[in-house]
């Protein structure tokens, strides 16, 4: 049995930032990826991902969690960016934990004894290289930034739309993560979101945030007027 499907294809990415040592990713829809500034800073920032699980395996091997490059490696497979959670699986193969939660809690989280600090660049920067490459730039989760104080976002939110931000990712499945976070603090900040983006003409965009075994695809509900929108952005 087979059928004929159309689908719209973009370039995409997720670039991993920190202003003033907060975690602010950015996402990259529809940009050229042979933009040579774009693919420079890539190639910059996956080095550093390299060298700094070099710098992991000797700091496990220091405690007693004897973790080789070539057992990171046979997790990492064919994934182009190597990190934390490939060490964690790793781990749990060798039998050191039981679970990723436990191998971050126990050995390689922030503040752990074997955590290595990333690098990384600037939101400033990272949407900079989108929009040169032809690319908009969206902010993904960004309750995961904050979600208590509304006014602290929209600060945070006006200082990326003076930067060149063109987005935001509304629509996510805060609860495998969140779990602090209420229904009425969601809907809250949900709506705060979709009167930012109507207030300031941003893309309005969601996703599952799908990472092989993290999640399920389909497992986020974005309104079918949403998704007409991001079509007709697009084309």
């Amino acid at each position: 049995m087979s059928a004929d499907y159309n689908f719209l294809y973009l370039t995409g990415i997720e670039i991993s930032a920190r202003h003033e040592g907060q975690k602010i990713e950015i996402l990259g829809y529809n940009f050229d990826p042979s933009n040579e500034n774009l693919q420079k800073k890539l190639v910059f920032l996956q080095d550093a991902r390299k060298e700094r699980i070099h710098k992991i395996i000797i700091k496990l091997n220091e405690i007693g969690v004897k973790i080789t490059w070539e057992d990171v490696v046979e997790q990492i497979g064919t994934a182009a960016s190597p990190g934390r959670p490939h060490f964690a699986r790793a781990m749990m193969k060798k039998k050191y934990v039981t679970s990723v939660a436990e191998a971050f809690d126990l050995f390689i989280g922030e503040g752990k004894p074997a955590y290595v600090k990333r690098v990384t660049i600037t939101p400033k920067e990272a949407i900079k290289l989108i929009n040169e490459a032809g690319g908009i730039a969206v902010i993904p989760h960004p309750l995961y930034v904050e979600y208590l104080d509304l006014k602290k976002l929209k600060d945070i939110l006006d200082m990326l739309l003076n930067w060149g931000l063109q987005g935001v990712e509304v629509y996510y499945n805060y609860r495998k993560s969140l779990s602090n976070l209420s229904n009425k603090q969601e809907q809250e900040a949900n709506e705060f979101l979709l009167q930012f983006c109507r207030n300031n003409n941003l893309l309005v965009t969601g996703g599952t945030d799908f990472h092989g075994d993290t999640g399920k695809i389909g497992e986020v509900s974005v309104p079918n007027e949403i998704i007409n929108k991001i079509i007709t952005y697009f084309s």
